[in-house]
Order: C-alpha cells, then structure tokens, then sequence
C-alpha cells in the first residue's frame, strides 16, 4: 500500500491533536509506505510521524520559490503512485473546496494546495480518503465539492 498524504501548512494545536487521534487509530495500523511534501504544517506531522511509527518515507522537495514549482511538487508526488495498484491519498482539508477547483490535467485550486492536490488526485484515479479538518456530521456529505460525491443509483427501466 502506498499513502500520499496532502493538507495545510499551519496547522492549531486542536488539529494536531485530531490529526495525532487519526493517525493512531487509523493510519499508522496500514503496512504502507508513505509519501509527502516537504511544506510546514501536516507535511512536518507526516514526516514526525513516519519515524515514530517506523514507515518508510518518500519526501517530495519544491524545486523553487514560484507557486508552480509547488503544484509541481504536489502533482510529481501523485504521479510516483498513481499507477501503483492500492495507492491512496489521504488528505486532510482545513478549508471547503474553493468552487473554480476541478479535476483535470492542470487543477486551480483557488488559493488552496490541498484541494489542488486532492482534485489533481482524483484526475490521476486515486483512491482518496478525506480527514477534513473542519467541523462535519458524521456522514454529511454537503461539504464536498460534486466531483467528490459518489454518484446516487439510478432505477433502469426495462422498457
């Protein structure tokens, strides 16, 4: 399994406390290797975390100072997995999805790193959990964007 984790770069004490509660009853239990991006914030936890659960780690450096070189970072750690069979990315958002954010080939995230990485992941065919950092009710799914919403069934009719 590999894991590709994406999410902001300031995080407050309560999200790490919420994140830390993640990644011990949930993430650090998967035999995965894991993949991040070089940035403050969740980066820094992931990389914490990665020595402290003894997983094996890939870090994605920038390669500038430009906004480009930072979705290109995102964008060529979602490429090393993506055609990897049981890649997931797992991403925790701060923030709802900035409404211009869509997947495809070269996402806008407008103004957010994450729901670029996270739309850029779904574009590549991710499997991609959500961790929002920002208060849900259990199941609410009024929160993601439509292209994050599985689709309702339909009833086919015979004739």
């Amino acid at each position: 399994m590999q894991i590709a984790f994406t999410g902001p770069r300031q995080l407050t004490k309560q999200q790490e406390g919420n994140i830390y509660k993640d990644f011990s009853y949930f993430i650090s239990n998967h035999k995965a290797d894991w993949h991040v991006g070089d940035a403050p914030g969740l980066d820094n936890f992931v990389r914490r975390a990665a020595g402290y659960y003894k997983k094996q780690l890939t870090v994605y450096e920038v390669e500038g100072t430009e906004k480009w070189h930072f979705v290109e970072r995102s964008k060529r750690m979602i490429d090393a997995i993506a055609a990897l069979s049981d890649a997931w990315l797992y991403a925790f958002p701060n923030k709802l999805c900035p409404s211009e954010c869509k997947p495809c080939k070269s996402p806008n995230g407008g103004g957010s790193g994450t729901w670029l990485t996270i739309a850029y992941a779904k574009y590549r065919g991710l499997q991609i959990y959500l961790f929002p950092l920002f208060q849900t009710q259990f199941d609410d799914t009024s929160c993601l964007p439509d292209w994050m919403k599985e689709p309702e069934a339909e009833q086919l009719s015979l004739f």
